[in-house]
């Protein structure tokens, strides 16, 4: 089963230390508890390389976890902080309170993670047998199906889970069953998804070719569709490529499950795990000579669903291994977003180190190019929880207004954000970033 958060136990803002201004013994107890089962404890994700550490959103540094006699621990300490980052001692020595700022998370590589982070990070696939489609039960689901369009009832315990949740979604949103194919978006539509995907695309666009390639003649596809089944880019084995069109399995295909039903590209963005089906697993007639393997692609930043991978063929060219497949490019393409992503921060953390060294007066937010936080010192801290004592600071704080892709007024923004004063980050090629400048009223 994937590791996951359970709903009725999922942390709140405060629970994470998201909103806390100081990280305590207490608070970090309590975030053992909280992500417990998840993987986003020293325990669970040890043995895959992650070092339990502390980010000071400050300086934008990463600090081990470290017993207070410097050597590194394997659990959460914050003995062995820098003193700068220390707020409160017990008389033995004993570190009780950091600073404002201090995020409680793990190393890996290099690269800083919240719990959050390297809880998804950790995330194991379902049992395989549940994911994988059943190519003999085809004629009898197709029976099936015919019954539940028909009668909307079904024989129990015949369909896999994933498929039985999605015929209903479907006929919950009166999806018509009969639909031939898919909706394609107008080329202006396209142009401008991909534009607002730019990201996902650069990281996606190698790992795509590699795969096509590695797919010749294999009477397969493979394609990127953004958060709603729209589809970005396709690399396709030329004997696929007429029948796909005619199905609109194509750029600018619409295949979320409100467009054609159950399909691996809609359902993966809908279930939010990796998906195959098989000809009469699909819910509409039009789609139910294909099979279709696809994965998510997740936002390194903060986990949000951006994208999906589908690997798809004519029901004939079933491979046992596709899925498999489709979750490895998946996974390559959300190494490229990381990087990129990290270098990002990086890059933010270099060019506003001065600026933050010589700049006391005020509280100081830096964001990068997509809005989102990379640095916060202790004065915006004090001056947010007078503006707005319910913002959270962290490494996954995203104001989409300061998107700098995204064009002016088509994003909310938090109301005190438009009184302060706003400067890009440069570099000497171009603009990374926002610093926000929290002046202090009298």
């Amino acid at each position: 089963m994937n590791a996951r958060i359970p709903r009725h136990t999922k942390p709140t803002p405060v629970e994470m230390g998201l909103q806390a201004p100081r990280l305590t013994l207490s608070l970090l107890q309590e975030q053992n508890r909280i992500f417990r089962g998840s993987g986003g404890i020293s325990d669970e994700n040890r043995a895959l390389g992650f070092r339990p550490a502390f980010y000071d959103l400050e300086t934008g540094e990463a600090h081990l976890s470290r017993f207070a006699n410097g050597k590194e621990a394997p659990m959460h300490l914050l003995d062995g902080l820098p003193d700068e980052l220390v707020a409160q001692r017990q008389e033995n020595g004993r570190v009780t309170e950091t600073t404002p700022g201090v995020i409680a998370g793990f190393v890996l590589h290099g690269q800083f993670y919240t719990r959050d982070q390297a809880a998804r990070a950790t995330q194991r696939m379902r049992h395989r047998a549940d994911l994988l489609s059943n190519p003999e039960q085809h004629h009898q689901l197709l029976d099936i199906w015919e019954q539940f369009v028909v009668e909307q009832s079904y024989p129990a315990n015949l369909m896999r889970s994933v498929v039985e949740e999605s015929w209903r979604r479907c006929q919950e949103s009166n999806v018509d069953p009969l639909i031939a194919h898919a909706p394609l978006s107008e080329r202006e539509q396209l142009e401008r998804r991909r534009s607002e995907n730019a990201e996902l695309l650069d990281a996606a666009r190698p790992v795509l070719k590699r795969a096509g390639e590695l797919l010749y003649n294999s009477e397969s596809l493979i394609l990127l569709a953004d958060r709603d089944g729209l589809i970005l880019h396709t690399e396709s084995d030329p004997e696929v490529l007429g029948s796909a069109a005619k199905v609109n399995l194509i750029a600018g295909g619409l295949w979320g499950e409100d467009a054609v039903g159950t399909n691996s590209i809609g359902t993966a963005l809908e279930a939010m795990e990796p998906v195959q089906l098989y000809g009469a697993e699909h819910y509409c007639y039009g789609i139910k000579h294909w099979t279709c393997s696809a994965d998510i692609v997740r936002d390194p930043h903060d986990g949000s669903v951006i994208g999906a991978v589908d690997l798809s063929g004519l029901t004939e060219s079933y491979q046992h291994d596709a899925l498999e497949f489709a979750v490895t490019v998946a996974r390559l393409i959300e190494a490229n977003l990381a990087r990129d992503y990290f270098n990002t921060r990086q890059s933010v953390i270099d060019a506003t180190r001065s600026i933050f060294n010589l700049w006391r007066a005020d509280g100081l937010l830096a964001f990068d190019h997509r809005g989102r936080l990379i640095k916060a010192n202790r004065l915006a801290f004090r001056r947010l929880r007078e503006l707005d004592p319910d913002f959270p600071l962290t490494p996954q704080t995203r104001i989409a207004a300061l998107d700098l892709h995204t064009p002016t007024g088509q994003a909310s923004a938090p109301a005190w954000l438009a009184n302060h004063i706003h400067y890009p980050i440069r570099t000497k090629r171009r603009t990374i970033g926002t610093l926000i400048v929290l002046a202090e009223t009298h």
